[in-house]
């Protein structure tokens, strides 16, 4: 796992490192005992701002640590490379909604959550997904009708990462018409707005300590000042613009882990022996690596060349969009491999490589699902 790449300098590597010492000291000793609890606790994200993780690619001015987009990548990517990211699948990587609030927010939305959003003491996340749609965002039924100096918010939104936990949600509704074009707006909505509700804990195939939920909407009162960008569609626009800025950092996680998954498979078959001889002794074990190790090092160098992309803004819905379909099916193919070459301690959940096979099924749905990456992709084409 060479994380010393061109792209990186000094400041990020040494950024890195206190990322992975947080990982090793205040998130991997403990991941047992949050996963019997079914979750893990919320302080994890104070001891996060104090390590100075989250927002870290945000100007000073608004509470951030003045870093760039590449921070957000390493959180992403050592997330990834710890066995942390398995049981915490991104809860710690979703803090894109800080950007979008940055990108597309007022002078005062900005001032106000990014702050409280740097040190953990607000946890925000994005509410798009509802029962009715996934990946169809036309499909959206919740709407936000103007009322005066507010908003009446009715609908649901469903997968909320941090859902238990999160004291705001990003929520796309239905506002405007066909017409204006203005047909989706996104809300800055406090979980303890009188009619919202929030849903059970969603158990999820992994079974880590994971915080699903679900949201209700029941004639919600919004202040209209909470609208994010302050008009009707612009805050959805832009986000819809930052959007492939998501897909490579989940991408570059998704890599993280195959090689992850990679070297854990590779230290066991040097050390466990059948029929008298280590496993990566036997011909067919060392051309599954082989194959492996090949299209790893293929998809680090289209991830770096992409990484390269978004730090100088041209990075491309297309290019995204492969970025996010390769390695998820990547990480997919060689968690199932690495699976194999453990045999039936590959199935016992006492190994790591069990959960990450188990973490990385979800990649492929997650932020579009691999059939939406490969219509965004082929449209292109004509």
């Amino acid at each position: 796992m060479n994380s010393q790449r061109e792209i990186f300098s000094e400041e990020h590597n040494l950024y890195r490192e206190t990322v992975r010492r947080f990982f090793k000291q205040e998130v991997e000793p403990h991941l047992k005992q949050w996963e019997k609890d079914g979750r893990y606790p919320r302080d994890l994200f104070t001891k996060a701002g104090t390590f100075g993780l989250l927002c870290a690619g945000i100007p000073e001015e608004y509470g951030g640590g003045g870093g760039d987009i590449l921070h957000h990548i390493i959180l992403h990517e050592e997330m990834g490379y710890s066995i942390a990211g398995a049981y915490l699948d991104g809860g710690l990587g979703t803090d894109i909604s800080s950007y979008l609030i940055y990108r597309a927010g007022t002078e005062e939305q900005k001032r106000y959550w990014l702050p409280k959003y740097a040190t953990g003491e607000v946890i925000a996340e994005a509410a798009i997904t509802e029962a009715g749609g996934g990946s169809d965002v036309a499909a959206i039924k919740t709407t936000a009708v103007r009322d005066g100096d507010d908003y009446v918010v009715n609908g649901s939104k469903l997968y909320i990462t941090n859902g238990n936990y999160c004291d705001m949600i990003l929520t796309v509704c239905r506002t405007g018409d066909a017409i204006t074009g203005n047909n989706f707006s996104i809300f800055l909505i406090p979980t303890n707005v009188v009619g919202v509700s929030r849903g059970k804990n969603l158990e999820t195939m992994a079974r880590g300590c994971g915080d699903l939920a679900e949201f209700f909407f029941d004639d919600a009162r919004v202040p209209a000042e909470n609208l994010l960008g302050g008009e009707e569609g612009r805050g959805f626009a832009k986000a819809m613009s930052i959007v492939s800025e998501g897909r490579v950092a989940e991408s570059a996680r998704f890599l993280a882990a195959a090689e992850l998954g990679f070297e854990i498979t590779l230290d066991y078959v040097k050390n466990r022996k059948a029929f008298g001889n280590r496993i990566i002794d036997f011909q067919n074990t060392q051309f599954k690596l082989a194959e492996m190790k090949a299209q790893m090092a293929v998809a680090r160098a289209y991830m770096d060349c992409c990484l390269g992309k978004l730090v100088k803004g041209t990075i491309d819905p297309v290019e995204a969009s492969i970025a996010k379909l390769w390695m998820s099916e990547l990480e997919g193919r060689v968690m199932d491999e690495c699976v194999q070459l453990h045999g039936g301690a590959g199935f016992m959940n006492e190994y790591p490589i069990s959960k990450l096979y188990t973490s990385a099924r979800v990649h492929r749905i997650l932020l579009g699902t691999s059939e939406i990456q490969k219509i965004t992709i082929s449209r292109s084409l004509f």
